[in-house]
């Protein structure tokens, strides 16, 4: 849902000026100084002029001024945002989310599609919670005593995850208790990088022929920390638009 943007007062410079909660995710507004916009950037632009959602790379930043957009669209497109150049922007800066408004002011088709964008007065970004989870569906392995089982994550957070596999009667799973540690692999296809870490189970449910479990964390590097932490939120800045 769309939020209306305050003006930026003096006195709020360099402060968070608002702070609220969406559900379960906790939004601050805070002045356009706070958004940490850097070359090469990837960024989501939602045009009002169609309410469609686009992925462009920033190329070029004037700070506070405007930045530059590498971004190819549609001839029809091009046409309606002569008559709203209106934009909504989320950016995924290194593992936490920005959204804001702006506007298209100007844009180049040679040599190559660019558009200008104007630097926003107000920003929003998103502060996760510490247990917030996000629904997914990615292949994976678990090891454990019971031995090697193909399994699918359909939850995950920083601090742990749910994964979800195929048992029967005589399924090895089902010798699976809490508290036994057991190891995950997978592939965090939007990262683009393989997580591997221990885990230790704290619930087990079966029914329907599929057996749930799920998990805590532990030991974990501070690469695999910084990897859960990035995937979580760029899985919100893909299948989230409440971001504004």
């Amino acid at each position: 849902m769309d939020t209306q943007i305050e003006e930026t007062t003096p006195s709020s410079v360099g402060k968070p000026a608002l702070e609220q909660a969406r559900g379960e995710r906790h939004i601050e507004r805070l002045p356009g100084v706070h958004l940490q916009l850097k070359l090469d950037n990837q960024v989501y632009v939602r045009l009002l002029c169609v309410e469609k959602r686009y992925e462009g790379r920033v190329i070029g930043v004037d700070s506070f001024s405007y930045f530059i957009v590498q971004l190819r669209l549609p001839q029809d497109t091009l046409t309606k945002l002569n008559q709203n150049p209106g934009a909504i922007i989320q950016l995924d800066a290194g593992g936490t989310l920005f959204g804001f408004r702006s506007t298209v002011l100007n844009r180049i088709s040679q040599p190559a599609p660019l558009l200008f964008f104007s630097y926003p007065d107000t920003v929003e970004r998103v502060v996760l919670r510490r247990n917030q989870r996000v629904k997914v569906s990615v292949p994976g392995q678990i090891h454990g005593s019971f031995g090697d089982h193909d399994v699918i994550v359909v939850d995950l957070a920083p601090e742990g995850c749910r994964v979800s596999a195929r048992s029967n009667l005589n399924s090895p799973l089902r010798t699976a208790k809490p508290g036994d540690r057991i190891l995950l692999r997978c592939e965090l296809g939007v990262c683009g990088r393989t997580f591997m870490a221990p885990m230790v189970l704290r619930r087990i449910d079966e029914q329907r022929g599929r057996i749930s479990m799920g998990g805590q964390f532990v030991d974990l590097t501070e690469e695999n920390t910084s990897m859960l932490a990035e995937y979580v939120q760029r899985v919100h800045t893909l299948l989230d638009d409440s971001l504004l």
